[in-house]
This record gives C-alpha cells, sequence and structure tokens, in this order.
C-alpha cells in the first residue's frame, strides 16, 4: 500500500497570528510540515478481527480488568449505552488489550443523534488519569446535531478531526444512525485519518508542527501532577514513539462499532 501525498496541515490564523484582529480570525494559514514526507506503507501482515460479534472478548476498560458499565454486545455490534451523562466519571472507556506500534485499524461506526464520542490510538494507562492524556482523539461525532462541532477552531472538532488539534479536509461524514467507515494508520509515526475511503487529515509526531499544534492545543493548560509525575504536554509530545492501546470513548452518548480489525505493519 503507497500513500500517494502527504496533506497539508492547516492551523488556523486564530491560534497562530496574536495580532490578528477579530474580523481576520476566521482567515487560515497553511503550514506545509517539511518533516511529514511521503510514506510507502507497506503491506503488513494478516488482518486481527478485534471483534467476533458475539463477545467482548479481548476487550476491557481503561485501567480496570473489567467492561465498565454501559457496554454491550448488541444485534452483533459493540455498543454503548448513552444517556448524555459519563457513567464513570473517571472514564469508562472501552480498550483492546493488546498494544500496537505500526498498524491500519479499520471499523464501521454509527451514532445516535447530538452523539458524541471517539477513538484513541496510541493510548498508555496511566493510573488516575484519563485515556486522552497520552492519545489524540480520532473524532466522532453527529456534527448536525451536536453543538460541539462548531466549537473550537476551524472544524477541529467535528467527525474525523483529530479531537481539537485538526480539522478533517474534506469532511465526507454521514448524518447520525448512519454507518460511517474510520481507517487509521500509523507507520514510522505519520498518521493518516480516513473517513468514508477519503483520506481527510495526515501529520507526523515529533514535528515541528505537531509541537505547534500541542503547544495551542487543552495539552499544553495541563498542569504537572507533582504525586503522579504525569504531564499530559509531554505525553502528546511523546505519542507514536512505543506502541499503545486503541479505545473507544465514553462520552456518555449512544454509539454503535462493528466490523472491526487491525493489520500491523
Amino acid at each position: 500500500m503507497k500513500i500517494k501525498y502527504c496533506g497539508i496541515l492547516i492551523v488556523l490564523a486564530t491560534l497562530l497570528v496574536v495580532s490578528c484582529t477579530p474580523k481576520e480570525s476566521s482567515q487560515e494559514l497553511v503550514v506545509k510540515d517539511s518533516d511529514c514526507a511521503e510514506e510507502a506503507i507497506p503491506e503488513g501482515g494478516e488482518w486481527i478481527t478485534m471483534f467476533d460479534g458475539k463477545t467482548l472478548d479481548g476487550w476491557r476498560g481503561y485501567c480496570r480488568k473489567d467492561v465498565p458499565d454501559g457496554w454491550v454486545v448488541e444485534d452483533g455490534f459493540i455498543t454503548f449505552k448513552g444517556s448524555g451523562n459519563t457513567i464513570d466519571p473517571e472514564g469508562g472507556d472501552l480498550m483492546y488489550d493488546k498494544q500496537f506500534e505500526n498498524f491500519v485499524f479499520e471499523v464501521e461506526w454509527k451514532i445516535d443523534k447530538a452523539g458524541n464520542s471517539g477513538i484513541f490510538y496510541t493510548a498508555q494507562e496511566i493510573e488516575g488519569k484519563p485515556i486522552y492524556y497520552s492519545s489524540p482523539e480520532y473524532q466522532l461525532l453527529d456534527n448536525e446535531n451536536m453543538p460541539d462541532a462548531w466549537e473550537g477552531v476551524g472544524g477541529n472538532r467535528q467527525a474525523g478531526a483529530v479531537y481539537d488539534m485538526i480539522p478533517p479536509v474534506p469532511q465526507p461524514v454521514k448524518p447520525y444512525g448512519n454507518w460511517n467507515k474510520t481507517k487509521i494508520v500509523l507507520y514510522k509515526g505519520h498518521v493518516y485519518h480516513y473517513m468514508n475511503d477519503t483520506l481527510i487529515l495526515d501529520f507526523k509526531f515529533g514535528t515541528p508542527v505537531w509541537k505547534a499544534l500541542v503547544d495551542k492545543s487543552k495539552f499544553s493548560k495541563f498542569s504537572k501532577d507533582p504525586e503522579s509525575c504525569v504531564d499530559a504536554y509531554e505525553l502528546m509530545l511523546d505519542c507514536g514513539k512505543k506502541p499503545g492501546y486503541i479505545g473507544f470513548q465514553d462520552h456518555g452518548y449512544g454509539v454503535c462499532f462493528r466490523n472491526i480489525r487491525i493489520k500491523e505493519l
């Protein structure tokens, strides 16, 4: 498999140009990451089926051995029974119990009206800290009815985005209640987000552009916990340097997953 081009990371002028006036704040500044070179992606090994359609074998909660409340298998799907509020304040996120470093991951998902969820893909387990401290989030969202779609900057909280960091361009998501197909490729630090067979963004960990994105994100504002020595900012800068977990987010809203598989590269 060969990626034919390296995407352009879009960083909005409101984030990078402090002298920008309110009228100019909607303008975009397109930044080319010089380190984000074209990658020849190998074919890799055999596909690993991550969900048998009947059980949650191989899955568990983040930082726990059991499956959090709300996650069930229903009609052949992994389903989170949303209530509008997170069941577990510490995060009832569901995680596949194996770490991956270079991979192609595929899943189909559909979300409830005004729903919000996400996919994490370089996660480390840090007791007492949420999964998003150590992993970017592929955003899953009902763009039409969830207000968070219009928060953030330039669409960087919409479906397919690296949440609060990189917007998807184009935006091919289908409305709530319809199945969407997501593919995430991670190879040698280079990440590609696909939705419905369309490449919507790509970036590379460890580059000046990635650091600039982290600097302008919520992660730069999280203070270090002196008791656990956990610094979310440093964890985000280190993403992709070692194997991590793939997980689905409990954000309190109904969401379903099917046809979940991964291929190591």
